[in-house]
């Protein structure tokens, strides 16, 4: 007779208190199931330890802003407030301009004596005539026997009153040693002779045209780069009279070829007969005037 196999005994249920989560599934090693952890867990309390420190700085910072806004010497984050505007000063009330003091009237000035007339029509003993010489050279004629210079002569009136009974005289001399004193003795000694000018009125100019002539025997000839050559100087003597007085102007030039600067060259002889144009004049310190 089989053997009946013992009927299964009835399983039995457990009731306990519902789990409070449910953890995933966890391999299983060979070395079995392991026994259930009973440590607490970290990651809360590492998560609370950072915000605490994160509080702790925040703070500590603040804290340091606020002292360097407060001494101002690490940072200059703010810009200064603006001033407050004060009003302005009141101005001091201007003052009167001093009224100036009434200048006594200017007196007239005096009127100026007036000169004492004297005989002949003259005012005064200033008003006097003062002649003037100038020349201008305008040819040199050259013969075998005799040299001739043309020229025009300039007599002006640089003073206040006519100067009447002019009388006017020109030599020609040589230019050397012996030019001084031969001026010298022709301005001291004038001829006073001859026909004279009426009378020219001030600040008034009468041009003459004239000739001094010497014969060749008179002429001083000079050897020049080998060629014969002269310097003609020609003085004047004018003689003239006022109601006051009696006046003289006496002058010297040296006559030679115009050469555009302050000298002038000397003329040629040794060309034979012919007249020599393109002439100048320059004055000599030679002078008298009375």
């Amino acid at each position: 007779m089989a053997a009946s196999a013992p009927a299964p005994e009835p399983a039995s249920t457990l009731v306990g208190p519902p789990a409070l989560a449910t953890a995933a599934p966890q391999p299983v090693g060979p070395a079995g199931p392991l026994a259930p952890d009973s440590k607490p867990p970290v990651l809360p309390w590492l998560l609370a330890a950072l915000a605490l420190a994160g509080g702790a700085i925040f703070l500590f910072w603040r804290r340091r802003a606020r002292e360097a806004v407060a001494g101002g010497t690490e940072f200059d984050l703010f810009a200064a407030p603006e001033p407050t505007p004060q009003p302005p000063a009141p101005r001091p009330a201007p003052r009167a301009a001093p009224v100036p003091e009434p200048r006594p009237a200017p007196r007239p000035a005096a009127a100026p004596a007036r000169p004492s007339p004297v005989a002949g029509g003259i005012v005064a003993s200033r008003l006097r005539p003062s002649l003037e010489i100038g020349i201008q050279p305008l040819r040199c004629v050259v013969q075998d026997d005799q040299v001739a210079i043309e020229f025009e002569v300039d007599l002006y009136n640089a003073g206040t009153a006519p100067a009447r009974a002019v009388l006017a005289e020109a030599s020609l001399f040589n230019a050397g040693a012996n030019q001084e004193q031969e001026l010298a003795a022709f301005f001291a000694n004038p001829v006073g002779t001859g026909n004279g000018i009426d009378a020219i009125p001030p600040l008034k100019r009468l041009t003459l045209t004239s000739q001094v002539v010497a014969p060749r025997a008179a002429i001083q000839e000079y050897e020049l780069a080998g060629r014969k050559s002269f310097v003609p100087v020609i003085a004047f003597n004018a003689r003239y009279e006022w109601g006051g007085g009696k006046g003289q102007t006496s002058a010297a030039f040296l006559v030679g070829r115009e050469t555009g600067g302050e000298k002038v060259g000397p003329l040629r002889l040794d060309l034979g007969p012919r007249d020599v144009r393109g002439l100048a004049a320059r004055s000599l310190p030679s002078a008298i005037r009375t």
